[in-house]
C-alpha cells in the first residue's frame, strides 16, 4: 500500500484519547488525523471536522452527547458524517477512585475548563472544609468499608456507562486495584490493555504490527499519593507499588504535580485560599459528589 493509500484514522476525546492517538502516530500502515478536544472546539472548527470525517475510514472516539456545547459534536452527530464503510470504535472516559476516594472533578457550569491551582483536582474533604469551616474534616481517613466501597462503586459507575453507550469494556480492568496515576489518568497496563481492545476492533489487516506503550508511563507526570488506610484496606501494602512512585503513602505525603514534587498541604491550603474566592465551585462540587460523600461519612 503507497503512503497516500493509507487507511485514515481519527481518535477524538481526553487525555487517555491523546495516548492511543500518539501510539498510532507511530505506525506505518495508517495516517492519523490531529483534530483539537472536543472541548477546545468551537463554531469555526466544524467545517474542517466535517471534512475530515467525510474522509476517515476508522472514528476511535469517547461518547459525547448531542449538541455538546451547543454544537453538532456528539458522538453520534460524528458518526452520521462517516461514509458507510467507515468503522466506529466506541471507548469509554475511564475513572476510578480505588486509590483516591477523596478526590473528584469538578466542572462548574460557569466554566467548565476551571481548575484549582497547583493540583488540578478537587478532594471532598477540602471542599467539605471550605463550606463549613471545619478544619478537623481534613484529617479525615476512610474505613475498610468505605474504601472498598468507594472501589466497588467507581467499577461499577464504568459498567453501566459501558452498557449505556454500547462502548468496549474496560470496567474488570479495575477489579484488581490498579495503580492508577489519579482518577483519570490510568497505569500503562490499563492503557495498553484498553488499546490492545482497541486494536481488535479496527478492520482485520489494518494493522498488522500494532504499536506497543512501551515501558514509560504516558499520563504519570502528575501523581496523587495514595493514603495508608486505602492500601491497608484493598490489601495493597507491599503489594506491586510503582518503583518510580515517589508520591508516598500518608495524607501529609507528597504529590508528583508535572514532575515535581509537591507536599499535600501546600495543594490544601492553596485550594482552600482558592475556594474562598469561587464559592460557586464548591456548591458544585457537593451537588455532584453528594452521594460520595455520604458514602466516605464526611457529613
Amino acid at each position: 500500500m503507497s503512503i497516500p493509500d493509507r487507511p485514515t484514522v481519527m481518535v477524538i476525546g481526553n487525555c487517555q484519547a491523546d495516548v492511543y492517538r500518539d501510539l498510532l502516530r507511530t505506525s506505518d500502515e495508517v495516517r492519523v488525523v490531529d483534530v483539537r478536544p472536543v472541548y477546545e472546539m468551537t463554531a469555526e472548527d466544524i467545517p474542517d471536522l466535517h471534512a475530515d470525517l467525510a474522509r476517515t475510514d476508522v472514528l476511535i472516539v469517547q461518547p459525547v452527547r448531542d449538541d455538546y456545547r451547543d454544537l453538532p459534536l456528539g458522538h453520534r452527530q460524528f458518526a452520521a458524517r462517516l461514509r458507510a464503510s467507515a468503522t466506529i470504535i466506541l471507548v469509554p472516559v475511564l475513572r476510578y477512585a480505588g486509590l483516591h476516594p477523596y478526590q473528584v472533578l469538578v466542572r462548574p457550569p460557569r466554566d467548565r475548563s476551571l481548575v484549582p491551582p497547583v493540583a488540578p483536582y478537587h478532594d471532598l474533604r477540602t471542599l467539605v472544609a471550605a463550606a463549613t469551616g471545619d478544619l478537623s474534616v481534613l484529617d479525615s481517613a476512610p474505613t475498610p468499608e468505605q474504601a472498598t466501597a468507594a472501589a466497588r462503586e467507581s467499577v461499577e459507575a464504568l459498567r453501566v456507562r459501558e452498557q449505556a453507550h454500547g462502548t468496549l469494556v474496560a470496567s474488570d480492568l479495575l477489579e484488581g486495584y490498579p495503580r492508577w496515576h489519579t482518577i483519570n489518568h490510568p497505569d500503562r497496563g490499563t492503557l495498553a490493555t484498553v488499546f490492545d481492545r482497541i486494536v481488535e476492533r479496527v478492520p482485520a489487516g489494518l494493522l498488522s504490527d500494532p504499536p506497543r506503550i512501551g515501558d514509560r508511563e504516558p499520563l504519570g507526570a502528575t501523581r496523587a499519593p495514595v493514603e495508608h488506610a486505602v492500601e491497608r484496606a484493598l490489601g495493597l501494602i507491599g503489594r506491586g507499588a510503582d518503583p518510580d512512585d515517589a508520591t508516598g503513602g500518608a495524607r501529609g505525603g507528597e504529590w508528583l504535580v508535572d514532575g515535581a514534587p509537591v507536599p499535600s498541604r501546600e495543594i490544601v491550603e492553596a485550594h482552600l485560599a482558592w475556594y474562598a474566592a469561587t464559592p460557586d465551585v464548591v456548591e458544585e462540587g457537593l451537588r455532584r459528589h453528594s452521594a460520595r460523600i455520604e458514602l466516605l461519612g464526611l457529613r
